[in-house]
């Protein structure tokens, strides 16, 4: 296989995450390419299927979460995902004793055992049946029983239950969380063996974020190196390997007639998006003098970026005022829009949040 330039890789991975070529068809269709999509920021993450799937609207969205055709809860590495219903329990239970393994002197800090997560789990399993609660509501039928969830108690205990699929985050009441049965809201599948579950993994990932390495595999989803390797190779009849002077990369062959060239596209990336932080190297789409600018910031942080032709080029952050949505667009030392081309795209892309959104969208002047 030929090699490529970066210009033609970032088009691949473009075409990956379905930000180019053919689009997804609805949100879950976008849920399933992508197999999870981070979401502590929910907000950001519907954006994140919306920019993946044209003609999707914030309150489509809404629907979505509330009707349970995606689901969010926290899949892979401690951390709140969407995903589709179906690929829950086995996500679950492929990476979910990675991510509460190292948890064991948080626990024993706050007085959290096995008995303990054990009552929680009769508690509420009694107080969610066949209903949803909002967090507060939840905590306050622990606290009743004799739990206590002062402090961390109550997220960490809420968090294990949902990695042992015993609760989900239910659908939302506005802004406001709650909680059901994972069994209400989650299909009875028969879980696949352990190795046909790295190998699912590992093409589903590949499909919606290559080309990407072991490395990234095993950052994303919390396995180890050693078991994204073999994930890898499990996967590998039904993936491409791309030339490289050091760790290989793979891509879903479908999408490797991808090259650079055209005129510029633009995409105002949220905070939290794949396209950002879903790789241990993230030097292809993002070059290392900027990272700082874009996060991890001390908060723990993502900055949402602008992307132009793949490559991120700047940040931007918005204010609603009367009834308006004003997105400001800084660009990086040296990265200024690409002439009228580049005016034109940021324009576009725009319009298109705001055809989410369903708001005005005002494009102040671009900084940098």
């Amino acid at each position: 296989m030929a090699a490529r330039t970066g210009d033609d890789l970032r088009q691949v991975r473009l075409r990956s995450h379905r930000l180019a070529g053919s689009a997804s068809g609805d949100a879950a269709g976008a849920v399933h390419r992508m197999l999870a999509v981070q979401a502590q920021n929910l907000a950001g993450a519907r954006w994140s299927l919306g920019l993946r799937t044209p003609g999707l609207t914030d309150t489509a969205l809404a629907d979505a979460l509330r009707e349970g055709t995606i689901v969010q809860t926290w899949t892979m590495r401690g951390t709140l995902h969407l995903t589709a219903p179906a690929d829950a329990p086995w996500l679950l239970s492929l990476l979910g004793p990675r991510a509460w393994s190292g948890r064991g002197k948080l626990w024993r800090d706050t007085g959290l055992t096995g008995a303990v997560f054990a009552q929680a789990a009769v508690v509420l399993g009694v107080a969610l049946e066949g209903t949803a609660l909002p967090r507060s509501t939840v905590l306050g039928r622990l606290e009743d029983a004799g739990i206590p969830t002062g402090g961390q108690r109550g997220s960490h205990i809420l968090r294990y239950l949902a990695e042992t699929q015993v609760v989900i985050i239910g659908p939302p009441q506005g802004r406001t969380q709650t909680f059901a049965l994972f069994r209400d809201r989650i299909p009875a599948v028969e879980p696949p063996g352990r190795e046909e579950a790295l190998a699912r993994l590992a093409f589903r990932y590949i499909s919606g974020h290559g080309p990407a390495t072991a490395r990234d595999l095993a950052w994303w989803s919390g396995l180890t190196l050693a078991d994204s390797r073999l994930a890898l190779h499990l996967a590998l009849p039904n993936l491409a390997v791309l030339p490289a002077d050091g760790e290989p990369s793979y891509v879903d062959p479908e999408v490797l007639d991808a090259r650079s060239g055209g005129p510029a596209t633009a995409h105002l990336l949220p905070g939290f998006d794949e396209y950002t932080i879903g790789y241990a190297d993230r030097t292809l789409v993002l070059e290392e003098r900027h990272r700082s600018a874009v996060g991890p910031a001390a908060n723990g942080l993502f900055r949402p970026a602008l992307a132009v032709s793949g490559r991120i080029r700047g940040t931007w952050e918005q204010e609603i005022r009367g009834g308006s949505v004003h997105l400001r667009v800084a660009t990086f030392p040296g990265e200024a829009l690409p002439g009228p081309d580049g005016a034109a795209a940021l324009r576009a892309a725009a319009d298109r949040y705001s055809q989410f959104l369903g708001l005005r969208v005002v494009l102040d002047p671009v900084d940098g």
